[in-house]
């Protein structure tokens, strides 16, 4: 995500509280007030900047000296699927966990493989 993917007025979801790991999929409304060269600036509690992050990910992230960083994201879709992605990732840490991993089968393994490498040839 990009600061280019917004636009002032538009309506965003914010997610996080600030302070606490355990909110973490607390989701606010704010409305973008200003685009800037380095930061989106949107509504709400003194005027909350939030800039891209290093790699490419579906969300801005807050710019902020303390707390937990909130994440500001174009529509509630994209939360959606953020909430989505981070809970199957804590799915497959434990089902892929090392007391779990001798339960599947040879077979079952090599799907899981030809899957998360992408190929059929894998």
């Amino acid at each position: 995500m990009t600061i280019k993917g917004f636009v002032p007025g538009q309506t965003v979801y914010i997610l996080g509280d600030g302070s606490h790991q355990r909110d973490r999929f607390l989701t606010t409304v704010a409305e973008v007030v200003k685009v800037g060269r380095k930061y989106v600036t949107v509504s709400g509690s003194w005027g909350m900047q939030f800039k891209e992050t290093s790699e490419s990910r579906p969300y801005l992230v807050e710019h902020t000296e303390y707390g937990a960083h909130r994440l500001l994201f174009p529509s509630s879709e994209a939360v959606d699927e953020y909430r989505e992605r981070e809970e199957l990732k804590v799915w497959v840490r434990t089902a892929a966990g090392w007391d779990k991993i001798d339960r599947y089968t040879l077979a079952q393994l090599r799907e899981v493989k030809k899957i998360l490498e992408g190929g059929e040839n894998a």
